[in-house]
């Protein structure tokens, strides 16, 4: 039997492709009630952080890691123009879609945002399914043909293999 969706995880990469990614999450929660709990995922290399920290000293490459999370998080709260867009096409969505939501609530799909930290994307996604008990993963692909190259992306593919859960790929048409 299929369980109803209560959270939905949306990996994103921050890119401007994601609006559309986002959109069908928004859509499949608001057709389940359900929540989505938004994931940036930042890949650690410990080969390039220590080249990083050799060239520009310890305390620089601290600095600039810590300002990337705070972007991360800020773009992904809000607190950028592009969020700005991203949120004012949300409240658009609703109006289309004849959906009761006030713009003002519409917020309130977004249950949690996380920027997580790891040496694999996919590990992290994964984990944060079963951490936050979400039921379904939306993300994007770029498309390449062929089914998006036997199934898109290296960390499309390792999500795939390693979810217990379904996932959703929202095709992106390549730039």
């Amino acid at each position: 039997m299929i369980e109803p969706t209560k959270n939905i995880l949306f990996a994103s990469d921050l890119s401007a492709n994601m609006k559309q990614v986002f959109e069908y999450a928004a859509f499949l929660a608001i057709c389940q009630n359900a929540n989505i709990i938004v994931i940036h995922v930042m890949e650690e290399s410990p080969r390039s952080e220590k080249r990083i920290q050799m060239a520009f000293g310890e305390q620089l490459y601290k600095n600039l890691k810590s300002e990337h999370i705070s972007q991360a998080r800020n773009i992904l709260i809000g607190k950028n123009v592009d969020a700005l867009r991203i949120r004012q096409a949300i409240a658009g969505f609703f109006e289309e879609t004849g959906h009761e939501k006030e713009p003002s609530e519409n917020n309130s799909l977004i249950s949690k945002i996380l920027v997580a930290e790891g040496r694999s994307i996919a590990d992290e996604i994964t984990s944060t399914v079963k951490e936050e008990d979400c039921n379904l993963i939306v993300m994007g692909c770029k498309q390449q043909g062929m089914l998006a190259e036997a199934m898109g992306s290296n960390v499309v593919r390792k999500v795939l293999k390693r979810s217990s859960v379904p996932i959703f790929i929202v095709p992106i048409k390549g730039e």
